[in-house]
């Protein structure tokens, strides 16, 4: 390596210590480094840095945003490109959570249950949406919806010419199961939409205002629905920012005191389920099992004239990771959940 270039890289590093230390609010004085926690998180940040940098190099992505939080605290964050971890980004797919959370909330209260089958659950939407045309659709519990395994197809055909969830749902209610419920899991865009009903019918107000409520406001995040998503706001609609993203994600923890005990022994009994090396699918969430510790992940597409993605991993050492990019994310996070999981564990 040059000098020059030698010497600007420490340059850069030299200067994340200092803006660490300052907004860890720690003294410097001569001689006296931060402490190891800090010197360890400032490290974290420097290779996540570096690490999207790479990753966004390697992929010809133009523009690019990441928030990392070290035990519920914000880290560090960077924006490249133009983009900026402060302003909101289409998520996508990391919508889902939003929702999941939304509705573990009424079952937390007693309102909903896991095993609820939709019958019984939303008989007032089906009086206002029609009856579905698979008889089978009504015996599908809000459990194998929220894990993919209500037997439903990926998507609803021809959604792009809707302009509301509940002109989508109508068709949803039209078109017939592609397996039986509660088999194996097949992901399905059409399975949140479903739960995006749920809440809106429970809570009797619209979607975005209630899960806005229920799920954001709790954790000092903000975001909102991009009104050409509305037909698919529960699980793909959702627009918010890296920062606000990964304040949300803390939900998880039980000292966030949002998800109540039935909702997080519900999802505690997912990760048993899941062995080392494998991952099941929770609240909006994959839940990943690995030997070096449990990460929650997602990651997010829009296709939009202008396109997007996202993505989230939530480790037991208290990191959390959310980036957000242009460009087309199909092929590139796999990539990406691997160089985030090196940065955070160091290796």
């Amino acid at each position: 390596m040059p000098a020059h270039d030698s010497a600007r890289r420490c340059g850069r590093k030299a200067q994340r210590v200092l803006y660490s230390c300052l907004w860890f609010g720690l003294v410097l004085t001569a001689g006296a480094p931060c402490t190891t926690a800090w010197a360890q998180s400032n490290a974290v940040i420097a290779a996540l840095d570096d690490t999207v940098q790479d990753w966004m190099h390697k992929h010809n992505v133009h523009a690019a945003a990441f928030a990392a939080l070290k035990d519920g605290r914000l880290a560090g964050s960077r924006g490249y490109g133009g983009m900026d971890p402060a302003k909101p980004a289409h998520i996508g797919s990391l919508s889902k959570a939003i929702t999941a959370v939304c509705v573990g909330r009424l079952i937390d209260t007693g309102r909903l249950a896991f095993t609820a089958p939709l019958g019984v659950a939303i008989p007032d939407a089906f009086r206002r949406y029609g009856e579905p045309a698979d008889p089978r659709f009504k015996a599908i519990t809000i459990e194998q919806l929220l894990m993919h395994r209500a037997g439903l197809a990926t998507s609803v055909s021809r959604w792009r010419g809707d302009h509301d969830m509940a002109t989508t749902f109508r068709r949803v209610l039209a078109q017939p199961l592609e397996s039986n419920p509660g088999g194996e899991m097949h992901y399905s865009n059409i399975g949140y939409l479903t739960l995006g009903i749920v809440a809106e019918t429970f809570a009797g107000q619209d979607y975005e205002k209630h899960c806005s409520g229920a799920a954001l406001a709790p954790m000092q995040a903000a975001g909102y629905i991009d009104q050409r998503l509305r037909q698919r706001a529960p699980n793909g609609g959702w627009t918010i920012s890296a920062i606000d993203y990964a304040k949300f994600v803390q939900v998880f923890d039980r000292s966030a005191g949002v998800l109540g005990e039935p909702s997080q022994k519900w999802q505690d009994k997912k990760w048993n389920d899941a062995r080392n090396g494998e991952r099941a699918y929770g609240l909006g969430t994959y839940l990943n099992r690995t030997p070096r510790g449990r990460i929650y992940s997602h990651g997010g597409s829009v296709a939009l004239p202008e396109r997007g993605g996202a993505y989230t991993m939530k480790f037991d050492s208290g990191w959390t990771t959310v980036v957000t990019f242009d460009g087309d994310p199909r092929g590139l996070t796999p990539d990406l959940h691997r160089r985030l999981e090196a940065a955070v564990y160091r290796r």
